[in-house]
C-alpha cells in the first residue's frame, strides 16, 4: 500500500494518533470480524467458543510467558482452533494487569484466610530500603509476599476461570445468534 492511499485510510485525531478505520485488521471491529469468519469456517460454535475461552482463561491466568506455549498445545491435543486460541489470549491487556493482579490476590487471600497485616506498605518499604543484591533483601521479600504466593495462584487462577466461562457462553450465544439470522 502506497503512503497516500495509507494516509487515506486513516483517521487523524487532533493533536493524537492516526487511528485505523474500522475494517482494517488492527481494530476491534477487523479483530471481531475475524473471529466471526472463524466461526463460520468452524462446523460447530461451540468448539470456536471453547477455543476462544481457552485462550482468555489463559491470559488472565497466573502463568506469565507459557500462555501461548499452553494454549497451543492444549489447543494442539484438544483439536481445538489454534487462531481462536489465540485470539482469546489477547483479551488481557497491559494496563488491566496490574488492576487484575491485585484484586484476585486480595480475593485469594480472603478464600485462603490469608491474614492481611496492618501495616503491609510499611513493610514493603522496609524491604526496598535494602540493596536488591544482598540476601536479606530476598529474605525480607520472602517473609512480607511469601504468604500472598498461593493467595495469587488461587485468586488468579479462579478469577480466570470465572471470565473464561463468561467469555465461552457469551460467545456461543453470539454464534448462535449469527447462525440463526443467517
Amino acid at each position: 500500500m502506497h503512503n497516500t492511499e495509507r494516509s487515506e485510510r486513516l483517521t487523524s485525531v487532533p493533536d493524537g494518533p492516526e487511528i485505523p478505520p474500522a475494517d482494517s485488521p488492527a481494530s476491534a471491529a477487523g479483530v471481531w470480524g475475524r473471529i466471526m469468519r472463524l466461526a463460520a469456517a468452524s462446523g460447530n460454535p461451540k468448539r470456536t467458543a471453547a477455543a476462544f475461552a481457552l485462550g482468555v482463561f489463559l491470559s488472565f491466568s497466573p502463568f506469565f510467558g507459557l500462555q501461548i506455549a499452553i494454549g497451543m498445545s492444549v489447543a494442539l491435543l484438544l483439536r481445538l482452533s489454534k487462531a481462536a486460541t489465540f485470539i482469546g489470549l489477547w483479551a488481557n491487556l497491559p494496563w488491566f494487569m496490574i488492576p487484575w493482579y491485585t484484586a484476585t490476590t486480595i480475593g485469594g487471600a480472603f478464600l485462603l484466610r490469608v491474614p492481611l497485616s496492618p501495616d503491609l506498605a510499611g513493610e514493603l518499604r522496609a524491604v526496598m530500603e535494602y540493596p536488591l543484591y544482598r540476601a536479606v533483601f530476598w529474605e525480607r521479600l520472602a517473609e512480607v509476599a511469601g504468604p500472598f504466593l498461593w493467595a495469587f495462584l488461587v485468586g488468579s487462577t479462579v478469577g480466570a476461570a470465572g471470565v473464561g466461562v463468561v467469555a465461552y457462553f457469551s460467545l456461543v450465544r453470539v454464534l448462535h445468534a449469527r447462525r440463526v439470522s443467517r
